[in-house]
């Protein structure tokens, strides 16, 4: 199967869209973390990962741009296809805000919020697994930018909607429209580092590929980066943890491999900004 074609090609559109409006604002970095103790639906052990990472943000007259794409490598208690070496993975989104304070001009405030957002997400993946998932998912809703001093701290509510492949069973599947609700932050830390993250919460959206229910699904990460060599470094390194419980809308509780459907991971994680 080949990996690289929808992810690349996925790449070169959304980017191009992104530069359609000239940038107030543009960063990019490079990023690599190692996640010892993840897990996945159906596998007994717990499995370790390589990830690297690319990752796009900017600003413009409208609102902002971000774009992340990972390559993610896994030992081999999660095999690929055939047997063998580790699992490689693409997945990537890309997410526009667009914000009212930017298209208004209102630099008051709305009521608490500092801000309010339209927002609209699309994600896309590739793994070269037996189950051979190709996730494809929309999202379109709202956010509030609430009003830290420094940095950002979002909150959202979205519509959410996700099909994706199934090759153990040889078909596609289209899954129900989900509530979600979504938080993200970044909050500067004096000159020592940024403490960041975010909780992604993911409503039963109908049966899956098995015809079995999907849960409630809960994805939290939140680490802290330090400035390696000033507050202007580009070069951040840091620690952080991540939980996940009922992955993929698997439910944990009902799983034909015990508790392959959460797990909660140490993460050690390097950036440099280009």
């Amino acid at each position: 199967m080949n990996l690289r074609f929808p992810l690349l090609a996925l790449v070169t559109a959304l980017l191009g869209c992104s530069n359609a409006l000239a940038a107030d604002f543009s960063s990019n970095a490079i990023g690599y973390r190692y996640a010892p103790s993840q897990s996945e639906p159906g596998v007994s052990d717990k499995v370790s990962k390589n990830i690297l990472s690319f990752t796009h943000f900017s600003v413009d007259k409208l609102g902002t741009n971000f774009f992340t794409i990972d390559l993610l490598k896994s030992n081999s208690a999660d095999p690929a296809a055939g047997g063998g070496s580790g699992a490689q993975e693409w997945y990537g989104f890309y997410q526009r805000d667009f914000s009212l304070s930017a298209m208004t001009g209102n630099k008051s405030g709305y009521g608490y919020a500092k801000d309010l957002k339209l927002t609209a997400r699309f994600d896309a993946g590739t793994k070269n697994t037996a189950f051979a998932p190709a996730p494809r998912k929309l999202r379109v809703g709202v956010a509030a930018s609430l009003p830290v001093s420094a940095g950002f701290w979002d909150v959202g509510v979205q519509a959410y909607k996700e099909s994706n492949h199934n090759g153990i069973v040889g078909k596609s599947v289209s899954f129900d429209v989900a509530p979600a609700l979504v938080t993200a932050w970044a909050i500067p830390v004096s000159d020592l580092g940024v403490f960041s993250g975010f909780v992604d919460v993911i409503g039963p959206k109908g049966k899956d590929g098995f015809g079995a229910d999907t849960k409630t699904e809960v994805l939290a990460r939140a680490k802290f980066m330090f400035n390696l060599m000033g507050p202007k470094s580009a070069l951040t390194a840091g620690i952080g943890i991540e939980h996940w419980r009922n992955k993929f809308g698997c439910d944990n509780s009902t799983s034909f491999v015990k508790n392959s459907c959460k797990a909660t991971t140490p993460l050690l994680l390097v950036e440099y900004q280009l």
